[in-house]
Parts: structure tokens; C-alpha cells; sequence
């Protein structure tokens, strides 16, 4: 985790001295996939730490397991198929078709979440009123 974070200190810190020296789109796409990097590695220190621990404590939580990683699939598919990749009028970055993709998916996985938040919110706010 220091590791992790003491690249990321380095790479904004290059990234405000270079995008105050220049024009150059190159840190900005740096930063970007190390974003990307640092998504993935938490994705994958989840599942592989909650398969350690649901193995752990039994089998019938592996299925559990199983059935949210493939219900987040399912929603990162429909966010992907979702995203419409438009651009957005930047000065001097041309973003490719696969970054507006990826940045639209991204938002789209964000809206869901949210939304879903707030319902979960609702839903046990009204549930804890009903039982008492």
C-alpha cells in the first residue's frame, strides 16, 4: 500500500510540473492508466481476499461469492454497452474512441452505484420503521 502510494505522489507531482512546463497530453494519460492500474488492483485484492476468507469459513459463501462477482460483470457490461463514447471539446487532447469508452463506463458504473445507494438507504430507513 506505500508503495502504491508513494507512486502516486510521484506521478502527480510530475504531473503538475510537466503540465506546468508544456502541453504534452503524456501525463495526464499516464495518470490515467495508473487510475486504471490502481482500479484494478483493488478489484482484484477483493475478490481474491474475499475468496480467502469465504473459503475460510465454508463453502455455500463461495456461491455467494461467485454469484456477486458475476452480478458485477453483468453490471459493468450493461455500463460498457451504455456508454456512448462521446467526446467532449477538450484543447489540445484528442481522447481515442477506447478512453472515451472506458471514462464513459467508468461514470455509467458510477451513476448505478450511486442510485443504488440511495435505494438501499430508502429501503432500510422504511424497513426499520415498519419493525418498530
Amino acid at each position: 500500500m506505500w508503495a502504491l502510494l508513494a507512486i502516486s505522489v510521484v506521478l502527480i507531482g510530475w504531473g503538475a510540473i510537466a503540465g506546468l512546463t508544456s502541453n504534452d497530453a503524456l501525463p495526464i494519460d499516464v495518470m490515467l492508466y495508473w487510475s486504471y492500474a490502481l482500479i484494478a488492483i483493488a478489484l482484484l485484492a477483493i475478490v481474491v481476499i474475499g475468496i480467502y476468507v469465504t473459503a475460510k469459513n465454508g463453502a455455500k459463501g463461495l456461491i455467494k461469492l461467485a454469484a456477486v462477482v458475476v452480478g458485477f460483470c453483468v453490471l459493468v457490461g450493461i455500463a460498457y454497452v451504455l456508454a456512448p463514447a462521446t467526446a467532449v471539446p477538450v484543447t489540445g487532447i484528442e481522447p481515442t474512441f477506447g478512453d472515451l469508452k472506458l471514462t464513459d463506463t467508468v461514470l455509467n458504473l458510477t451513476y448505478f452505484t450511486c442510485g443504488v445507494s440511495i435505494l438501499v438507504i430508502l429501503f432500510s430507513a422504511i424497513a426499520n420503521a415498519v419493525r418498530k
